[in-house]
């Protein structure tokens, strides 16, 4: 007799889980599909992106190891396929002006390589005048005039716009001849640097760019003289401020047209001309772009 009872449940002597499971399934394999696909796509799958995470890493920080002189050396002695783009990832990083090295050794390697790439391939020595003209310095004009005296067509709208962006007046003359050049592309380039550098001695240049048979040019010829305040192209700028007027010239994208309206705008504020102002009035009112409608506005007072 026992002296005392169980409050639970009662309870069996023999483990439940010894007891065999009536409903249990026997164990399953993994199908021969599940099999081929984890071993021919998820492994491999999975192999190949961490391969290009290890790619990228080390693509990376090499990156960030390369220096200015690094990519000079390569123009230099790099096979043909790293020479030019040594060059172009040295203009790409010039443009950040905190990049550009303070040093003279810079400006004399920048140099050297440009002269040694004379007879490589043009786009090594493209790229370098970009990369010049984007430090601004002066200590590159002469080397760059001297380029466009001698260097093939396709080289010379990449020494004229390095020449305009850094806006040295001694680059006046070889532009004014460059821009009577037969090829267009060269023409309006030329007619751009001398808007950027705005010397009043070009500005009879300028006016005979109005007549040139390529409508960009005369539209970038207008612009340079606005800038100047010459207000010789008031009628290609009127015209540029007609939203209407672009539909002759299809090629010209929406964004495009902006980007020309709003700087006719800018550049119009100068000449104080009532048809100009007029013009830009009804933009602040009408235009249906407001980024344009904006810029209008500002200029018009509002």
């Amino acid at each position: 007799m026992e002296n005392s009872h169980s409050s639970g449940p009662p309870t069996s002597d023999v483990s439940q889980a010894s007891l065999p499971q009536a409903n249990a399934s026997p164990e399953k394999k993994p199908s021969l599909l599940r099999v081929i696909v984890h071993s021919f796509f998820v492994v491999p799958f999975l192999i190949a992106v961490f391969a290009v995470l290890i790619y990228l890493i080390v693509r990376i920080i090499t990156m960030e190891q390369h220096t200015t002189y690094d990519y000079l050396n390569d123009i230099k002695t790099g096979a043909a396929t790293k020479r030019w783009q040594a060059a172009f990832e040295l203009s790409r990083i010039l443009a950040n002006s905190e990049l550009v090295p303070k040093e003279e050794r810079f400006v004399a390697e920048m140099i050297a390589a440009f002269e040694h790439a004379e007879h490589d391939d043009n786009r090594v020595r493209q790229y370098l005048a970009l990369a010049m003209g984007r430090t601004g310095n002066i200590a590159f004009v002469e080397p760059l005039i001297a380029a466009l005296g001698k260097d093939p067509d396709e080289n010379k709208p990449s020494l004229i716009h390095a020449l305009g962006t850094i806006r040295d007046p001694r680059a006046v003359p070889p532009l004014m001849t460059a821009s009577a050049h037969p090829d267009g592309r060269i023409r309006l380039n030329a007619i751009i640097a001398l808007g950027n550098i705005g010397d009043s001695s070009s500005i009879e240049v300028l006016r005979g760019a109005l007549n040139d048979a390529e409508p960009n040019i005369r539209w970038d010829a207008a612009i340079a003289l606005a800038k100047m305040k010459d207000p010789s192209g008031k009628d290609q700028l009127l015209k540029l401020l007609d939203r209407n007027y672009y539909s002759e010239f299809p090629e010209v994208s929406s964004e495009e047209v902006n980007e020309a309206i709003k700087v006719v705008i800018e550049v119009s504020k100068g000449l104080q001309d009532t048809d100009l102002q007029a013009a830009t009035a009804r933009l602040a009112k009408e235009d249906p772009n407001m980024k344009v409608r904006h810029a209008a506005m500002e200029a018009s007072g509002r």
